[in-house]
């Protein structure tokens, strides 16, 4: 599948912070991007919805909560970068996920890419991945490649790259 990766551009370096979802308990297993200017918070790839707990943890410690995201910027919809999604948008249905448009029916129906994943995790997907809920077409905004997104006083720009 080809997905658009996301460029930061005109940033200063302390605008970007790494979260760390420590997947399965594990530290540096899966990172959550949190992006922030000018009191506008975007995140990209919230990793799977078996994290949810710790992401709402690490929000917390920068004094933010899910509601003050603004946006939410997917680089692929394979479970460990976006699965929690859905969950996010139900916690904060004003925010807006931008997605691929490859990626975009996965994301408002994700049953084939949850039955791909239960083939190559049988009777694992929950423990592993948590809950993939889908986002309201309505959240979506969709990508090509290309576009230019502001967020606060910074831009970001959509590359399209082939490849995963």
């Amino acid at each position: 599948m080809n997905f658009p990766i996301l460029r930061y551009t005109s940033l200063l370096m302390n605008s970007i912070t790494t979260l760390d979802d420590l997947w399965m308990g594990r530290p540096r297993s899966i990172a959550v991007g949190l992006l922030e200017s000018d009191g506008h918070h975007a995140m990209v790839d919230p990793g799977p919805g078996s994290t949810l707990d710790t992401l709402h943890q690490q929000l917390r410690a920068r004094g933010l909560g899910v509601g003050d995201l603004d946006a939410m910027l997917l680089t692929h919809i394979h479970l460990d970068h976006a699965g929690a999604t859905g969950a996010l948008v139900r916690e904060n249905p004003r925010l807006a996920v931008y997605v691929h448009k490859n990626g975009a029916p996965h994301v408002i129906d994700p049953s084939k890419l949850l039955a791909s994943a239960e083939r190559l995790w049988p009777n694992e997907l929950q423990r592993l991945f948590g809950e993939a809920l889908p986002v309201p077409a309505e959240n979506l905004r969709i990508l090509e490649g290309g576009e230019n997104l502001k967020l606060g006083s910074r831009k970001v720009e959509v590359v399209y790259t082939p490849g995963h």
